[in-house]
């Protein structure tokens, strides 16, 4: 069994006028999300063993921020401009040429390819992937026999559900 599990980046900060997507940075309430989750993995004893992170600034602070709760070293992700600038189908060519020996993967990423990506790995649809959203997927196969619509979404968590 497989694990692959979908981040979407926190809520970014638009304040600075002029900024370049690929530069913005967090907000405070996206700091906050992220923070939820993170305890949430921590707490459930998630682990990863790789990470594929989309190089964008966003989505590296994001990571930052829950690197502890999936007890994984920073410096040890993959940061990849495919994940910025790629589709779903990008990411799922990465999967599929995951190492065999690799049980579960961290991709963290955008919207909208982390929705399109979630409903073509499980056959189902979502109505929202809103920042800071974490998805859990198994697959049963190995890598190399990823198979569209054939996964399980086994845990869909979004921070408000976290919020007392």
């Amino acid at each position: 069994m497989k694990q692959i599990f979908l981040l979407r980046h926190a809520k970014s900060d638009w304040s600075t006028m002029g900024q370049e997507d690929f530069d913005r940075g967090l907000a405070s309430r996206g700091i906050t999300d992220i923070s939820l989750i993170s305890d949430y993995v921590k707490k459930n004893n998630f682990k990863v063993d790789e990470v594929l992170c989309s190089s964008a600034n966003r989505t590296k602070g994001t990571f930052d921020l829950c690197a502890d709760g999936f007890d994984f070293d920073i410096k040890n992700a993959k940061y990849l401009d495919d994940l910025y600038y790629g589709n779903h189908e990008s990411i799922i060519d990465l999967l599929v040429n995951v190492n065999q020996a690799v049980n579960s993967v961290l991709v963290v990423g955008h919207n909208p390819t982390m929705h399109i990506l979630l409903e073509q790995l499980t056959g189902l649809s979502i109505i929202k992937y809103p920042t800071s959203a974490l998805a859990q997927i198994i697959l049963q196969k190995e890598w190399k026999d990823l198979l569209l619509n054939k996964c399980e979404l086994k845990l869909f968590l979004r921070p408000k559900e976290l919020k007392s």
